[in-house]
């Protein structure tokens, strides 16, 4: 994000249902052996572990840290998983139920439920990713009667920004926008949050205000696809 770009702080929290979403996220926290934080209901009991199998219906969780085992676990126990990264902008979260224990490697490890929905909560700056050659994005809107099409500058799960040949005054309302994200076509209300003039362009920074739970899932799918090659390129 630019200086001259919103830097507000909001907090935007998104619920995930797309298996292929959510399989996506799981697979990055096998790969990347994210550290999982776990809290036992109904005793609030917070422990620290690892993922460290992905079956079709199942997750094979570690042992809790730092007991040895976890025979303090049952069956009609919730447990609230967090995805714990160096990312702090965004909380990743699941709630899932423990289904049996398994003995491997001198530890007792366990079964969980594997989730069916993911909630994602941004806190402080929003996070955005750049879109690339690989991954292009527009926007096909009209602004005052005269229609127009840019390609995306960046996105993210609440806002858009692009650069325009006009000048698009903040508060206004771009209904039903229809934006293409890698050829899959989705449509949201904007609402202009800022327009920036530099090097000739006008920066609009929009704030979705409207969107469908599946065209959500696309986007949020779109996003991640970014994220994933993004990390890809620095390992």
């Amino acid at each position: 994000m630019d200086a001259n770009e919103d830097d507000s702080s909001t907090i935007n929290t998104i619920k995930i249902k797309k298996t292929e979403v959510i399989d996506s996220i799981i697979d990055d926290v096998f790969v990347k052996k994210n550290e999982l934080g776990i809290t036992l209901f109904p005793y609030n009991q917070f422990f620290k572990t690892y993922l460290i199998e992905i079956k079709p219906k199942y997750l094979v969780i570690d042992s809790l840290m730092p007991f040895y085992g976890n025979k303090l676990v049952h069956k009609t126990d919730y447990l609230k998983i967090n995805i714990m990264s160096d990312k702090q902008s965004v909380d990743k979260h699941f709630l899932t139920k423990y289904k049996e224990e398994i003995f491997s490697g001198g530890d007792y490890n366990f079964f969980v439920y594997k989730p069916l929905e993911i909630v994602l909560t941004e806190k402080r700056k929003v996070l955005r990713v750049a879109t690339n050659a690989s991954n292009t994005a527009y926007i096909y809107s009209s602004y005052k009667k005269i229609d127009f099409s840019y390609s995306l500058r960046d996105l993210s799960w609440n806002g858009i920004s692009f650069d325009a040949d006009i000048d698009m005054k903040p508060d206004s309302i771009l209904k039903n926008a229809l934006i293409k994200l890698s050829g899959r076509i989705t449509n949201m209300d904007l609402k202009i949050v800022h327009s920036t003039y530099l090097k000739g362009k006008y920066r609009i920074g929009c704030e979705i205000l409207k969107i469908s739970d599946k065209d959500r899932d696309i986007l949020i799918n779109f996003i991640h696809t970014i994220e994933r090659q993004n990390i890809n390129i620095n390992w």
